[in-house]
C-alpha cells in the first residue's frame, strides 16, 4: 500500500463524516413546515453521491423535459410558419440545436463530477465544440416586418396573452394588405403556445424558482462547509480556489482553455475532492429542501403551471401531426 492511500481514505472519511454530522446539527435547529423565508430548511437526510445524469429535483416534475420542450419548440415553428403564410410567405424556421450542456439535464448543475469527462475534458462540456453554426436566414423587409414586427415596438406595448392580442386586432403594420400581430408572428406563436389566456403562468415561473433556490443553497450554512472541505482537499492537491461552483474563474481558466492540460488536471482534482467530501450529496439534499419549501408555498400556481404546460404539449402534438 502507498504510504499516503491510508491517510487519503482518512482525509475522505473525516470529510464526509464532517458534512454529515454539520448537516445534523443545522437541521436540527429548523422546525418542519417553517415559514420564516431566511431560516435554512430542514434536511432529513444526505445521500453519498457523485453522479448528477438524470438528476432529479423537485421542481423539475413541474417544468418541461428537454423531450417536451423540444416538442413544444417544434409547435411553436408550426406557428410561425402558419402565420407566415397568412402573408404569403413560405417560411422555415432555422434549425434548433440542443448543446451538449442542455442535452443531460442536471448533469453539470454542481459543476463537473463525472471522473471520465473531467480526465478527457476537463472543464469542457463533451460535444460542445462540435455543435455546428446555427444559419442566418435572408429576408425581404416585408418578411422581416412579418416575422418580428415594427422594429421600434416597445416591449410594454406588446400584448401579454393571445386573448388581449386578439381583442387590440394587430398592429398598425400591414404586409400584403393584412395587419401584422403586434410583435410579429414570432411574438403570436409565442402567446398562442404560452399565455392564449390571461391566468397563464409565467414561461419562466419554474425557472426563476429554481434559481432562487440554487442561490439559497450557495448561501446556506451547510454547503458553505462542504465547500470549504472541498477547498482545503484542493488546497492539498496544489489548487488555490474557494467556491466550486466558480471554480475556473478562480482557478483562471480562460473559456477557450476548458480542456487545457492545466484544465484537466484541476478538473481531476475538482472531481476527487467533491467524492471526498460528498459535495454533490449535500448540495442535492439542501437545494432539494429549499426547493420543497417553494412547492409548499407556491403550490396553486406550480400545480396551474403543470396543467397549462400539459395543454402546451397536447396543442404542440396537434400542430406537429398536420400534414
Amino acid at each position: 500500500m502507498h504510504p499516503l492511500s491510508g491517510r487519503r481514505h482518512i482525509h475522505r472519511s473525516i470529510g464526509v463524516a464532517c458534512a454529515a454530522v454539520l448537516l445534523a446539527a443545522c437541521s436540527s435547529a429548523a422546525d418542519v413546515g417553517q415559514t420564516d423565508e431566511k431560516s435554512e430548511p430542514e434536511v432529513s437526510s444526505t445521500p453519498t453521491m457523485l453522479s448528477t445524469v438524470g438528476l432529479r429535483l423537485p421542481l423539475d416534475a413541474y417544468d418541461a423535459t428537454r423531450e417536451e420542450l423540444a416538442a413544444v419548440q417544434e409547435g411553436q415553428d408550426a406557428l410561425i410558419s402558419q402565420c407566415m403564410e397568412r402573408f404569403g410567405f413560405r417560411y422555415s424556421p432555422p434549425r434548433r440545436l440542443v448543446s451538449a450542456a442542455t442535452s443531460k439535464p442536471n448533469a453539470r448543475i454542481f459543476g463537473v463530477v463525472d471522473p471520465n469527462e473531467a480526465a478527457q475534458y476537463g472543464y469542457g462540456v463533451p460535444g460542445e465544440a462540435e455543435a455546428p453554426a446555427r444559419t442566418p436566414q435572408n429576408l425581404t423587409a416585408s418578411e422581416e416586418l412579418a416575422l418580428h414586427g415594427a422594429p421600434d415596438l416597445v416591449p410594454a406595448d406588446m400584448p401579454k396573452n393571445q386573448a388581449e392580442a386578439e381583442e387590440k386586432g394587430g398592429s398598425k403594420q400591414k404586409v400584403n394588405g393584412r395587419a401584422v400581430p403586434i410583435g410579429g408572428c414570432g411574438r403570436e406563436a409565442f402567446l398562442k403556445l404560452y399565455a392564449p389566456e390571461p391566468n397563464a403562468v409565467d414561461a419562466l415561473y419554474v425557472f426563476n424558482l429554481k434559481s432562487q433556490a440554487e442561490s439559497r443553497t450557495r448561501e446556506d450554512s451547510r454547503t458553505k462547509a462542504v465547500n470549504k472541505y472541498w477547498s482545503d482537499c484542493m488546497a492539498r492537491k496544489g489548487h488555490t480556489v474557494a467556491d466550486p461552483m466558480n471554480a475556473t474563474t478562480e482557478l483562471g481558466i480562460a473559456d477557450n482553455a476548458l480542456a487545457s492540460p492545466a484544465a484537466i488536471t484541476a478538473a481531476k482534482a475538482d472531481v476527487s475532492c467533491k467524492k471526498e467530501v460528498n459535495l454533490v450529496g449535500v448540495y442535492f439534499a439542501v437545494q432539494s429542501a429549499y426547493q420543497k419549501r417553494q412547492i409548499n408555498k407556491n403550490a396553486e400556481t406550480l400545480n396551474l403551471a403543470k396543467q397549462q404546460l400539459k395543454d402546451r404539449l397536447k396543442l404542440a402534438a396537434s400542430l406537429i401531426s398536420q400534414p
